[in-house]
C-alpha cells in the first residue's frame, strides 16, 4: 500500500469520525424530545429510557391545548405568507435577472440591504404600522409583517436561479413572436420549479417557527399560532417537559411533510445558482 493511499484512508477516517460526532451532537436534541414525549412526567430527569411507552402526552396536548386550532392558525398564516413571497419573488427575480431597466442593480442591492436589518429593529415600528392599518391582532397582518426581509431573501435566490438558466431559450421564443410575459410564463416558469421549491421550503420553515412577531402582534389566545401556543406550557416555576416535547413533535410534522414532498426540487434549487450570481 502506497504512502498516498495510507494518507487518503486516514483522511477519510477522520472525516467520517468528525461527521459522525456532528451527526450525534445535532441529532441528540431531537432524539431526547422523542423519548421525553413518551415518558411519564416523573421520569423526565430520573431515568433516560422510559419505563413504558406513554402516548397520553400527545392526547393531552391535542385536547387540553386546543392544538388543532393553533395548527390551523399557523397553516393559514404560513400559507398566506408563502403565497405572497413566492409570487412576488418569482416575478421580481425574473425581472432582475432577465430584464433591463433603469437602476436595476441599485434596486436589487437595496433589497439585499433589507436582508441585513434584524427583526428586532423593526418590531416597534411594525407594531405601530399594523395598528394604524387596523391589522394588529389579525392573521393577515401577521403574515404581511414577515414579508419584508423574506421577500428580499427570496428575490436573491430566484434571481440567481433565473440567471443560471440559458438565455438562448428566451431569445428563441422572442424570435418566434412570443412576448416577454409569454417567455416568462411558458419558458422560464416551468424551469423555475426547483427554485420555487427552495423558496417555499425556506419560507415555510421560517414562518412556521417564527415566535417574536407572532407573540407581539397576536394577543387573542385562540388566534395564536403554534409556537406561542406551545410556549404556554412553560410555567413560571415549572415546565411540563413531556407535554412540551409531544407538542414540538406534532409541530414538526408539517415541516417534514413539506420537505419530503419538495426535497428533490429543493436540492436542485440549491445547486442551480451556485456558479452564477
Amino acid at each position: 500500500m502506497t504512502t498516498y493511499r495510507v494518507i487518503q484512508l486516514i483522511q477519510n477516517a477522520i472525516s467520517y469520525i468528525v461527521l459522525s460526532v456532528l451527526a450525534v451532537a445535532l441529532g441528540f436534541p431531537l432524539f431526547w424530545i422523542i423519548i421525553t414525549s413518551v415518558k411519564d412526567r416523573r421520569e423526565v430527569f430520573n431515568q433516560f429510557w422510559p419505563s413504558q411507552i406513554d402516548l397520553s402526552n400527545f392526547e393531552r396536548v391535542w385536547a387540553e391545548m386546543n392544538l388543532p386550532n393553533h395548527l390551523g392558525n399557523s397553516l393559514y398564516v404560513t400559507g398566506l405568507h408563502v403565497a405572497i413571497v413566492v409570487v412576488t419573488a418569482t416575478l421580481a427575480g425574473y425581472a432582475f435577472a432577465r430584464l433591463t431597466f433603469p437602476r436595476r442593480d441599485t434596486i436589487f442591492y437595496a433589497f439585499i440591504l433589507a436582508m441585513m436589518i434584524p427583526g428586532q429593529a423593526v418590531l416597534i415600528p411594525m407594531f405601530q404600522y399594523l395598528k394604524n392599518l387596523g391589522l394588529l391582532n389579525t392573521h393577515e397582518g401577521l403574515a404581511l409583517s414577515m414579508t419584508g426581509g423574506a421577500i428580499a431573501f427570496a428575490i436573491f435566490l430566484m434571481r440567481a436561479f433565473f440567471k443560471s438558466l440559458p438565455g438562448e431559450l428566451g431569445d428563441a421564443a422572442k424570435i418566434d413572436g412570443c412576448t416577454e410575459w409569454g417567455v416568462f410564463r411558458h419558458i422560464y416558469l416551468p424551469l423555475a420549479r426547483p427554485g420555487i421549491a427552495t423558496v417555499i421550503i425556506f419560507q415555510f420553515m421560517g414562518t412556521w417557527n417564527e415566535f417574536m412577531f407572532s407573540t407581539t402582534f397576536i394577543n387573542t389566545p385562540n388566534m395564536k399560532t403554534i409556537q406561542p401556543a406551545l410556549y404556554q406550557v412553560v410555567g413560571r416555576y415549572s415546565i411540563d417537559y413531556t407535554a412540551l416535547s409531544a407538542g414540538l413533535l406534532l409541530a414538526i410534522m408539517p415541516i417534514l411533510i413539506v420537505f419530503l414532498v419538495l426535497q428533490r426540487q429543493f436540492i436542485k434549487g440549491l445547486t442551480a445558482g451556485a456558479f452564477k450570481g
